[in-house]
């Protein structure tokens, strides 16, 4: 008779269950793409130890850390390109008495070059690209690489950044947008924009040498540029980003069949 009221209870609710569920499905991002907010982005962001290192999935950004000393999320298998502390080893400075001005701590460029293959499906680390050229410095934007994966670096003659996120918003096939700046306080840096809020304007970005804030690292965060997309005029982050000036804008695009996998499916922890 317990059991009987149980399974009459369970009936009773599924309806409900059924409705919370698809509730939750229609107030969910489908993508990427689709997100306008930090935390539907953040949906899409795989981060260790949650994921797998190896885990890619198309439409989804695996996360590569570049801090060392205060990112949980730093691996330092995706920036071995040889054995550990050899010359292809981009997490050491120096190696016998030889300093290295490139290291996993400045290489934003490559991270961002990487977490943008991630999300078309393409796995290779920051350190797999040096392990393919057979060199711990790499010319950006990589031009070598993608051409040895077959992958087309999009070229734009006019409105290159509103071009670039066009095509992102707008087709899988296309990487988010790879934006490389300078500060104000002199220094560059590169993060990814991958989504945009259509009421505010501002875009979400992720970096892969997260700013620290009220005892926060803050991996994703949003920017604002000026009409003519060249600066920089709010942030997340002004006192650090407010008046960067925009060096470069880089976007690449899969030519070849999709990958295995569903685009924009769920991965698997």
């Amino acid at each position: 008779m317990r059991r009987l009221l149980i399974l009459l209870a369970l009936v009773a609710l599924l309806p409900h269950l059924i409705l919370a569920e698809e509730a939750a499905e229609a107030t969910a991002p489908p993508t990427l793409r689709t997100a306008t907010t930090q935390e539907e982005v953040m949906a899409f962001l795989l981060l260790p130890p949650r994921f797998s290192m190896n885990n890619v999935k198309p439409g989804y950004i695996r996360y590569i850390g570049q801090n060392a000393d205060r990112d949980e999320a730093f691996r330092k298998k995706y920036w071995l390109g040889g054995e550990e502390g050899s010359v292809l080893d981009l997490t050491i400075k120096e190696r016998h008495g030889v300093k290295f001005d490139f290291h996993a701590g400045v290489m934003c460029s490559r991270a961002a070059y990487s977490m943008a293959l991630s999300y078309l499906g393409i796995d290779l680390t920051p350190g797999d690209m040096s392990a393919m050229m057979n060199s711990r410095n790499l010319d950006e934007p990589y031009d070598m690489i993608s051409l040895k994966i077959g992958l087309e670096r999009v070229t734009v003659k006019g409105n290159v950044f509103n071009t670039m996120m066009d095509n992102y918003l707008n087709d899988p096939s296309y990487s988010p947008v790879y934006l490389y700046f300078r500060r104000p306080n002199g220094s560059c840096h590169s993060v990814l924009v991958v989504a945009k809020n259509p009421d505010t304007g501002r875009f979400w970005v992720i970096d892969s040498n997260p700013i620290q804030s009220g005892g926060k690292l803050h991996r994703v965060y949003f920017i604002s540029l000026d009409k003519s997309r060249t600066k920089i005029i709010n942030s997340s982050f002004n006192r650090e980003l407010k008046g960067s000036e925009i060096l470069q804008v880089h976007q690449w695009h899969r030519v070849d069949p999709e990958p295995s996998g569903t685009p924009d499916s769920q991965p698997t922890p």
